[in-house]
């Protein structure tokens, strides 16, 4: 089964010659799952249930800044309503409204393919879900650009 689904944000991958400034991609994500047929149509997963889910994901992400909350060299600080941070020598200071830390140590494709894996992964459980075996999570920045994360979970 898969749910594609697209978000444009600007990241940062810190202390990267190239990538290591605020610049910006349209992701494209692609979701599969792997697991046992069940419920009343013997479906793995009903599409809309995962389109859903990926596409709220997707929507909190959508135009802003994503910062990674536990990178370890990254020092943030709450200045009314502007986040100040610090990487290096190189100072920042963006409205909060603008910006999502999300908990992964960087910003780049591997970590945020583990990061919709989670998220899928725990809202799925939520809604009761213990057949899937597994959830792949591909985040693509651009055409022969991406990653690939995939989680494996508990059957019952």
């Amino acid at each position: 089964m898969h749910a594609g689904l697209r978000f444009s944000s600007a990241h940062i991958v810190f202390g990267h010659p190239t990538c290591g400034v605020i610049h910006g991609h349209s992701y494209y994500v692609d979701v599969k799952l792997y697991g046992e047929r069940a419920g009343k149509f013997k479906f793995v997963c009903d599409f809309k249930i995962i389109k859903k889910i990926v596409k709220e994901i997707c929507d909190k992400l959508d135009h802003k800044l994503i910062l990674p909350k536990n990178h370890e060299k990254v020092y943030y600080e709450l200045r009314d309503k502007t986040l100040y941070f610090k990487y290096e020598n190189k100072e920042y200071c963006i409205p909060v409204e603008d910006i999502i830390l999300l908990p992964i140590p960087s910003t780049t494709a591997e970590d945020l393919a583990v990061y919709f894996a989670n998220e899928i992964a725990d809202r799925l459980k939520n809604l009761g879900f213990s057949n899937i075996n597994w959830i792949e999570v591909s985040i693509n920045e651009g055409i022969g650009q991406g990653a690939c994360y995939r989680k494996y979970l508990e059957v019952k």
